[in-house]
């Protein structure tokens, strides 16, 4: 017989933190599910951590397409009825499972459950406030899933998979989720819970943030053909948001001295908004010797500074 849920593991390059995702997956009170992981081509030793947890889990290999089509390649290998989402990199408090399939099995026209987190670095400290804000600490109506960029992180999610299919899974186009959850809402309503049941890598930016990248165009384009002027809100945030957070690693690789890396995502900035005066600024001031960035003054001229 299928398992009910189905655990969905995206992993590339992930040989230091997959071991630790799963063994929070093994650790789970709710015990009626499968493990499935695509390997999106990793080039370090993840196979063979893998490998180490024998038949308890189901490895499917693929060249690197990025982590929606890992993501969907996975789901496709899959047999639950629930799908339920994990990143490499995270973890699972031990009633994450159980508390979700109760939720979803309390309300049949739910799509989808999605729980709080807790921010952790890459040592596992908190390191940050959570993503969900006061403003943002319920289920999402449709309206508002397109007004702006809603705060539900992979790892907390776990949905049925007829809403998956009829939703088209994972855009492999984009780099990210941004556009699923709003095609995934369409489906039916969901359900948050305000448990922080799930422990979230908030890790370096650099170079990540750019290799999944894909500029502005194609997700605009998405939700524009889908949702038109219905969208123009979330349009807006998902541009503020780029801005900010490829500022942010550009900040970060300037305080570490990776003037070449800085100057990267300063330029990227640029294809979001060519009029942010501060990443011309920023960029100038990577091609200065150290005394002279220091002797500017101010947070960003030596090489830090906060978020746009």
């Amino acid at each position: 017989m299928a398992p009910l849920v189905s655990v969905v593991i995206p992993v590339y390059n992930g040989a230091p933190t997959i071991g630790r995702a799963l063994n929070s997956v093994f650790d789970q009170s709710f015990t009626d599910y499968e493990v499935v992981i695509c390997d999106d081509g990793s080039t370090d030793d993840t196979p063979a951590v893998l490998a180490g947890f024998g038949d308890r889990i189901r490895v499917i290999r693929q060249d690197n397409r990025r982590f929606p089509a890992a993501r969907n390649a996975a789901v496709a290998a899959s047999k639950g009825d629930l799908i339920a989402l994990i990143d490499h990199d995270d973890q699972w408090l031990p009633r994450k499972l159980e508390v979700s399939v109760a939720a979803l099995q309390s309300d049949p026209t739910a799509a989808l459950v999605y729980t709080d987190v807790t921010v952790v670095d890459e040592a596992g400290k908190t390191s940050r406030a959570s993503p969900v804000g006061p403003d943002t600490a319920h289920a999402p109506s449709m309206e508002e899933m397109l007004t702006r960029i809603w705060p539900i992180m992979p790892s907390t999610v776990v949905m049925r998979r007829t809403a998956f299919d009829r939703a088209g899974g994972f855009t492999e186009s984009l780099g990210e989720d941004l556009d699923f959850w709003p095609r995934l809402r369409e489906q039916g309503n969901f359900i948050y819970l305000p448990d922080r049941l799930v422990r979230f890598t908030f890790g370096q930016l650099y170079p990540k943030i750019l290799k999944r990248d894909v500029g502005p165009n194609g997700f605009l384009d998405l939700i524009r053909a889908r949702w038109g002027s219905r969208a123009d809100g979330l349009a807006h945030d998902f541009m503020r948001h780029r801005v900010r957070m490829i500022s942010n690693a550009g900040v970060i690789e300037m305080s570490r001295g990776n003037m070449a890396g800085a100057r990267q995502c300063f330029v990227r900035v640029l294809k979001y908004d060519r009029l942010h005066t501060k990443s011309y600024l920023r960029i100038a001031r990577t091609y200065l010797p150290a005394p002279i960035r220091r002797a500017l003054g101010g947070r960003a001229a030596r090489g830090g500074g906060s978020l746009d």
